[in-house]
């Protein structure tokens, strides 16, 4: 007999509810087992038989479900498990390892991570189950628990520790051992049998100097802020303007920045309090609540912290080993740095530091860039790109073809040939019809300069002097449509050319600069080029440097990584 396609959804949707219930009706038992031992010598026997019993019940190789936490690090401990339970308790009481493990868990903001991520609550939550003091029982079930939970947060800690919590390109969360340094489990296998984890932990970090310096100023904000209790303004549908400006006030007080004892009115005195607390975010000390000032003072004691700990998630996705010479742009501090390794001082040195501008929040600039600058070029053109030429420049044209000759452009078809802007039809030329190209011709006027650096990557931009030096003198320097514009691009040159100075002296790079005369020069050796987006940065002579995050990366991250909370 057939059933009627609405029959059998019934059927289906009610063995489905009988499924759940009964699945939710096991794991209610399971939550409430207790498994009861009376002497302290018997406890251990218990535990390994329990430890056991839940190690049978995973899910595949290398997940098990342990009631609402999913133990993603099972493939790494479970030999041991298996082989040595219990490994963290004797006899129903801690050993001194589990003490330090579970030390180090409460307190994992210090390494810019969350201590509930490796189950600090729930393990001390078991902790008070293991004996009960009124009946003189343990209860080996809540022990065998921890002796998994204590795993799981020793090698997910150590995971995070070394790579981080995200795939960077997508911002992820995601759990994969095959991107760790292929010796970390060795390493915290070292550690358990030492007894000594904490070195573990610390083999496994980033060894970079801005890593470290970062950390430091985290556990010292911490510990600074403590008793320091501030909220972030809100500046979203106000009508009360009174109302948000005391709010501002009282921020600025408990902060610091608002001094009473300044001469003038409420208002100078507030204007003096915005200009001191402008520079902390690298922005423009004019005393006044723009637009990035009030997302400054967005930020709460807790945000503070969540950026530096994102900052510190970042630099775990850094290469071991940074080459001997690099390029470095820094997005929301919009600069370049040139390192180069130091033998004698056995660490990176400055060689360069440039102001650059960056993409604008609406056409931002990429950011993560690995590539290497292969050649530059002298008084290149600019191939227009296809989304500026008719958002941007087909408009203006359609208004006044003198656009063009007034700002340098060339129409090209697509073999380069140079097209008669007095025979073209503009009207009929729209965003799904352009069947040609603008191209700026070279020289001084040109967007792009005198020099462009040229580094592969998928995103099409590159680095490149400008026409427009005007935001250079800015904070605010988020104008650009993605590519990069570098200010010290004369500086940069000789650099990429120290190496090649008897087929290229600097004085024929001079020549070639004051020559407008197009000329390409390719690179002795590509030099590595990075582009990153660091909202927090640390070193030992000037301390702590906060960005706004002015693309609201840092945000997504701190979204996902906190579950919106």
């Amino acid at each position: 007999m057939h059933k009627s396609p609405f029959s059998l959804l019934k059927f289906l949707i009610s063995v489905g509810f009988l499924l759940l219930v009964s699945c939710n009706h096991d794991e209610e038992k399971v939550e409430q087992k207790v498994v009861k031992v009376r002497a302290p010598q018997d406890v251990d026997a218990s535990v390994k038989k329990e430890i056991e019993s839940l190690l049978s019940k995973r899910i595949n190789y290398t997940t098990l479900l342990l009631f609402e936490d999913t133990i993603r690090t099972l493939e790494f401990f479970k030999p041991v498990a298996e082989r040595e339970s219990p490994y963290f308790t004797h006899n129903g009481k801690l050993k001194p390892l589990a003490d330090t493990l579970i030390s180090i868990f409460k307190d994992a903001r210090f390494y810019g991570l969350i201590p509930d991520d490796y189950h600090y609550s729930k393990i001390k939550a078991l902790q008070e189950k293991f004996f009960n003091i009124k009946d003189s029982l343990f209860d080996a079930f809540a022990i065998a628990q921890s002796e998994i939970l204590l795993f799981d947060g020793l090698y997910k800690f150590g995971a995070h520790l070394n790579k981080g919590r995200f795939y960077p390109d997508s911002l992820l969360l995601e759990w994969n051992p095959k991107k760790l340094d292929t010796n970390w489990v060795d390493i915290i296998g070292y550690g358990l049998a030492t007894g000594n984890i904490r070195a573990a932990f610390d083999s496994l970090e980033p060894v970079h100097e801005g890593y470290k310096f970062l950390k430091l100023e985290l556990r010292k904000y911490i510990a600074e802020n403590e008793k320091i209790l501030w909220d972030s303004v809100s500046f979203i549908n106000v009508k009360d303007t009174p109302l948000v400006l005391s709010q501002v006030k009282r921020r600025l007080m408990i902060t610091g920045e608002y001094d009473s004892t300044v001469k003038g009115n409420d208002s100078v005195k507030l204007a003096k309090a915005i200009k001191r607390f402008q520079p902390k975010f690298n922005l423009e000390p004019d005393g006044k609540l723009g637009k990035y000032t009030k997302q400054a003072l967005g930020y709460d004691k807790e945000k503070v912290i969540r950026q530096m700990e994102m900052a510190l998630e970042r630099w775990r996705w850094e290469p071991r080993e940074f080459p001997k010479r690099y390029f470095w742009v820094n997005i929301p501090s919009a600069d370049l740095h040139v390192w180069e390794y130091d033998k004698k001082e056995k660490k990176d040195t400055l060689v360069l530091f440039s102001r650059v501008v960056v993409g604008k929040p609406e056409t931002p600039s990429p950011h993560s860039v690995k590539s290497k600058i292969n050649y530059m070029l002298v008084y290149p053109y600019w191939n227009v790109p296809y989304s500026i030429a008719w958002k941007e420049i087909l408009p203006a044209v359609k208004r006044d073809t003198s656009y063009l000759r007034r700002k340098g452009f060339e129409v090209v078809d697509y073999h380069g040939k140079v097209l008669d802007i007095s025979k073209l039809h503009w009207k009929r030329y729209n965003k799904d019809y352009l069947p040609f190209k603008f191209r700026q011709r070279i020289g001084g006027d040109n967007s792009l300069g005198i020099c462009k650096f040229n580094f592969h990557n998928k995103y099409g931009i590159y680095m490149h002097d400008t026409n427009s030096k005007k935001y250079f003198k800015t904070f605010y320097r988020y104008q650009s449509h993605g590519c990069i514009r570098l200010e010290k691009f004369v500086e940069a040159a000789r650099f990429l050319i120290r190496d090649d100075t008897l087929k290229l002296p600097y004085d024929t790079l001079m020549s070639y600069f004051a020559t407008p005369i197009q000329r390409q020069i390719n690179m002795k050796k590509p030099f590595q080029m990075y582009v990153k987006y660091y909202t927090m940065r640390a070193d030992d002579s000037t301390g702590l440097h906060m960005y706004i995050d002015i693309y609201r990366r840092d945000e997504k991250m701190m979204k996902m990584v906190y579950k919106g909370k």
